[in-house]
């Protein structure tokens, strides 16, 4: 109560100039909490600096916030303003009044010639109540963060930066509320293509790597239509009829420039033979199995990954049926067998041994 009775009449004295207004009115508060007999020294030292930390969010909102400008009065001394302060600090409060009425009825006992008339709305009775709310009410807002375990430093802190940053109630902006931009979903990475590491030709199916193995001797001549038997069992089997073909040497890339083809290797089913008195004899085949001079077009190109290796690459995106095949490099077959039912007769031959030769053909169902 005494605060606002002190302030209140500091004020109307030296309204005419607010830098000297504010200098008093922060030296009057420092003497009357000097004043105050506090048992406790830590919470006099704790309420010092409450004031102090109100004064900086005081400063700060006045610099911000330029409302107007006072005509400049003759020069006084600070001191001058400090003794009248004494002698309104020296009046009695009524004892026990309830401060905001008491707080109105000194505001309205200030007398009107006193106060400046025209348009400085800075030194009117409502402002002036309104800003002391303010004051005292940064001053309990402090002492409760206090209290909370707010440190002083970070009180200051949010007070100054409240108070500075806050714009003038008339050049406010409209709120408007911003809407997210959309959010490109990021691409998932491209899996990384399986690559062998170890020597050998490989068939990728699928995301995965065969190892091929070689067929013993050398592949015959595309000239040639039927080649020595086989009768050693295909020990790759690969799931799908899409594939491609790694070939890792250590000649490297080197090797693609020769002729590359894939061969159908066909399965004999059965055999025809003669007695001696000249009557076929029908049997079925021994599992056996020959390579065909029949190519499926397929293509060498380098493997960007790695120069030691080169693809092999089908022309057309047709999918290899089920059946037994033949990679052909250099003149060795790289055997491999497509999984699933043979549907091609060209799979399928049928053997006729006669006096004159061995003939193949083949059979009406594969």
């Amino acid at each position: 109560m005494e605060f606002a009775l002190v302030l209140a009449r500091t004020i109307d004295s030296v309204s005419a100039d607010p830098q000297q207004l504010r200098s008093a009115v922060y030296e009057l508060a420092r003497q009357k909490l000097q004043q105050l007999a506090h048992e406790d020294p830590t919470e006099k030292h704790r309420l010092m600096q409450a004031l102090e930390v109100a004064i900086e969010g005081v400063e700060a909102h006045t610099k911000s916030n330029v409302i107007e400008k006072f005509a400049v009065p003759p020069a006084r001394a600070l001191p001058a303003f400090l003794e009248a302060a004494g002698a309104a600090r020296r009046i009695e409060a009524p004892p026990r009044i309830d401060a905001e009425a008491a707080f109105v009825a000194t505001l309205d006992r200030v007398e009107p010639a006193k106060i400046p008339r025209g348009p400085r709305w800075s030194s009117s009775a409502p402002l002036r109540y309104v800003v002391m709310l303010a004051f005292f009410g940064l001053i309990a807002a402090v002492v409760l963060l206090q209290q909370r375990g707010v440190s002083l430093a970070a009180a200051r802190a949010m007070i100054a930066g409240t108070l500075a940053s806050a714009p003038p109630e008339t050049q406010r902006p409209a709120v408007v509320a911003a809407v997210p931009a959309p959010v490109a979903a990021a691409e998932p990475p491209a899996p990384r293509r399986p690559l062998p590491t170890a020597y050998g030709v490989y068939a990728e199916s699928g995301g995965k790597l065969y190892e091929l193995q070689l067929i013993q001797g050398r592949a015959p001549d595309p000239r040639v239509a039927i080649s020595a038997a086989i009768t050693r069992p295909s020990e790759t089997t690969l799931p799908d009829g899409h594939l491609r073909f790694i070939v890792f040497r250590r000649e490297g890339a080197g090797g693609a420039s020769d002729p590359i083809d894939v061969r159908l290797i066909a399965h004999v089913s059965q055999q025809t033979t003669f007695d001696p008195t000249g009557k076929p004899v029908v049997s079925p085949g021994d599992d056996t199995w020959v390579i065909r001079n029949i190519s499926i077009p397929f293509r060498a190109a380098p493997l960007k990954d790695d120069p030691q290796m080169f693809e092999v690459l089908p022309r057309d995106d047709a999918p290899l049926p089920p059946g037994r095949y033949a990679l052909i490099l250099k003149a060795q077959a790289y055997d491999f067998t497509v999984e699933g039912a043979v549907t091609d007769k060209r799979h399928c031959l049928q053997r006729l041994a006669a006096a004159n030769g061995v003939f193949y053909s083949e059979c009406e169902k594969p």
